[in-house]
């Protein structure tokens, strides 16, 4: 469930781990603003969890914020509720997003590359900070969410069930790549936990009723579901929890309508780039002196910073990166004019 104040995150600067730098900080609330029992309003507890996250898109600082019911007198005022939309995102006890072990099970196990392919691959292709061994450990996460639908969820979800009151299941799918099979994940909301998990070819609504029966048949209180407005979902959800109250999720909301916008900020940073494309020309004109000065040397940084700048990259729904691309060269093309008027170098 996100959410933070006009929309499902905040997002800030934030200092990170060390080797990460100054990272790009974003807060999740959870969707539901009452609480399923009483219908009183939630309000802010405290932050569940907060880390920086390698996702294949780039690293964030990202924290999942806990709400609790504000009504005293309501039998379940300790239920923390959280954001199922944070939790789809990441790995519990993992740096890396589950997009990042997607990627990885897609490539062991459709294309069929080995731990160093997958690794030479995901280093050639993205800016994940990772080593070989992770790799191994991150298959391993994606084996473990597939084996979620094993579990007996009566037993599993027992001690949920007595201190919440019921449970609350998010509904999400995530593809490797385009045109390719998603993984279909089902989690508790309010202890984090996989239910079910499988690679769907195709998600029709029965084919998703297939992945929610196991949780019908358990028997458990169901007290709401959170998803997206994918009409197939929707239909199996009121399909197999008729009349339990279901919930869309405001983030992809807000992607959908952001998807204009993120589009047209895509094209600029193409244009951009095609802007920039004589930097290798003058790299090897440089490069090729027999001998450089001081001056050289500042083309050859300023080729570097520029290259680094337009390497950023955009996510849905707010994270537009032509513009922080455009801004950065603003600045830089300031940087270098105030340079230019000092007429020289000092030694």
């Amino acid at each position: 469930m996100a959410g933070g104040g006009a929309g499902p995150r905040e997002e800030g600067a934030v200092k990170g781990k060390r080797e990460f730098g100054v990272l790009s900080h974003v807060r999740y609330r959870p969707e539901l603003t009452t609480c399923p029992h009483c219908g009183a309003a939630l309000g802010y507890s405290h932050a569940v969890w907060a880390k920086p996250i390698q996702f294949l898109s780039g690293i964030e600082h990202v924290s999942n914020l806990g709400f609790r019911c504000t009504n005293p007198d309501c039998a379940y005022g300790r239920t923390v509720y959280r954001s199922a939309q944070a939790e789809a995102r990441q790995v519990k006890g993992s740096g890396y997003g589950l997009d990042v072990v997607v990627r990885i099970g897609h490539l062991r196990f459709s294309t069929h590359q080995t731990r160093e392919e997958i690794w030479y691959q995901l280093r050639e292709e993205t800016a994940l900070v990772l080593s070989e061994r992770h790799v191994q450990n991150l298959l391993e996460v994606y084996l473990a969410v597939l084996r979620a639908s094993q579990q007996d969820l009566r037993q599993t979800l027992a001690t949920t069930v007595r201190e919440h009151g019921g449970i609350i299941l998010s509904v999400d799918g995530l593809q490797p790549e385009q045109g390719n099979e998603q993984l279909w994940t089902v989690r508790e909301v309010t202890s984090g936990r996989v239910l079910g998990a499988a690679n769907l070819q195709q998600a029709t609504a029965p084919v998703l009723e297939r992945l929610l029966r196991p949780i019908q048949e358990a028997e458990l209180p169901v007290l709401g579901v959170i998803s997206d407005a994918q009409e197939s979902l929707r239909l199996a959800v009121a399909t197999v929890f008729p009349g339990v109250p279901h919930q869309l999720c405001q983030y992809h909301a807000l992607r959908e309508a952001a998807e204009p916008l993120w589009e047209a900020d895509r094209h600029l940073l193409v244009e951009v780039k095609k802007e920039l494309r004589g930097l290798r020309d003058v790299e090897e004109r440089v490069r090729g002196k027999e001998e450089q000065d001081k001056a050289d040397q500042v083309v050859l940084d300023t080729v570097l910073a520029l290259r680094q700048t337009v390497r950023e990259r955009g996510t849905l729904p707010f994270d537009f990166a032509g513009l922080r691309v455009t801004e950065a060269l603003d600045d830089l093309g300031q940087t270098l004019d105030r340079c230019l008027t000092k007429k020289g170098m000092d030694g």
